[in-house]
């Protein structure tokens, strides 16, 4: 995605009210992803939280959906 190094905060290194809301902003994001029930949104929407949060230096995410019978 980005062709050359450079300098961010990672999420050690971040104010722990950031995190938070960053984290909370990417859960939001993943909720209204699901209640669209459209496959492809749910990817890519998954794709792109799980990039943002390797960028931060974090190991990524994994969306699992359990069925709600």
């Amino acid at each position: 995605m980005f062709e050359k190094e450079f300098k961010s905060l990672g999420l050690r290194e971040m104010h722990p009210m950031q995190v938070e809301s960053l984290m909370e902003f990417i859960g939001v994001t993943l909720n209204l992803a699901t209640m669209t029930n459209d496959d492809e949104v749910i990817k890519e929407t998954e794709a792109f939280a799980d990039e943002l949060i390797k960028l931060f230096g974090g190991n990524g995410i994994k969306l699992t959906i359990e069925a709600d019978y």
